[in-house]
């Protein structure tokens, strides 16, 4: 009885120094944060934040610029002006900046030239993730509406281009993979994580089907790392704007494609 009091106490004493660490280490940081709204103008980003650390804001902003050109010039980027950045410290402050009502999300991009950031830091998540490699997840989604916006007017006649941002969008949100949109920010990003993979790999998934999972967000990476290992980065750019043609730019089947990605992600992963 004696032995089962003493590890009693002793786990007391423990999960009270572990609550006595974390909250301490939580007063500290919203001591240091900055609270009044900051912004990092760079030579291709503004980045405007509160209630992060200004450390945190400058490895955004060195992170964006480090990969800007190497994404614009993989995916074939047209011209881009310069992209805004809005990192909250909240999720409520998240989701009201950019309408999402209960959002958990911790990025979403505002059109070719604006995203947003959640903060992640284990004071206010379970599993925060790298908050550079989201940043540069979401900076690749504003590449790809980029390069599907400037292909798009280059097609549309002068007289139609009062209706393109209702036609644009009404094509991208009925015609443009769901799955390629998550991936090949992914891939980017170089967001992956091979437990992961072999879990969400292990019932064969379709693209089609990823189009409507979450189960993307773990095994996206995989699906343009074997495109890229196959056929090369430069056939990149013309996958985006054929909206994921497989026979128009690639020359095969969707299904085939599929089969050997499922091949090619065994043997690797």
């Amino acid at each position: 009885m004696k032995k089962i009091r003493n590890v009693f106490k002793w786990s007391l004493v423990a999960v009270g120094s572990l609550a006595l660490i974390y909250f301490s280490s939580m007063i500290i940081r919203e001591i240091r944060v900055v609270a009044d709204n900051q912004e990092i103008t760079t030579q291709n980003f503004v980045v405007r934040y509160s209630g992060i650390l200004e450390s945190e804001g400058k490895d955004i902003s060195e992170a964006l610029e480090a990969n800007y050109d190497r994404i614009r010039e993989e995916l074939q980027d047209p011209k881009h002006d310069r992209i805004s950045v809005y990192i909250h410290s909240s999720q409520e402050d998240f989701n009201k900046a950019t309408g999402l009502i209960n959002s958990k999300a911790n990025g979403t991009s505002r059109g070719p030239l604006t995203f947003h950031l959640k903060y992640d830091t284990w004071y206010n998540s379970v599993f925060p993730q790298d908050m550079s490699k989201v940043a540069v997840h979401e900076f690749t989604h504003c590449v790809q509406l980029n390069i599907l916006i400037q292909d798009a007017l280059s097609k549309t006649a002068q007289e139609r281009l009062g209706d393109f941002d209702k036609a644009f969008e009404e094509k991208f949100q009925k015609k443009y993979p769901q799955w390629l949109w998550e991936a090949l920010s992914d891939y980017e990003a170089g967001m992956v994580n091979k437990v992961s993979v072999k879990y969400g790999m292990k019932n064969r998934p379709t693209l089609q089907e990823l189009n409507n999972s979450n189960q993307i967000y773990t095994i996206g990476y995989t699906i343009i790392d074997y495109f890229v290992s196959t056929y090369g980065k430069d056939k990149l750019g013309d996958f985006i704007k054929s909206y994921g043609d497989f026979d128009k730019v690639l020359g095969v089947s969707e299904s085939d494609f599929e089969i050997d990605w499922h091949t090619f992600t065994d043997k690797k992963y």
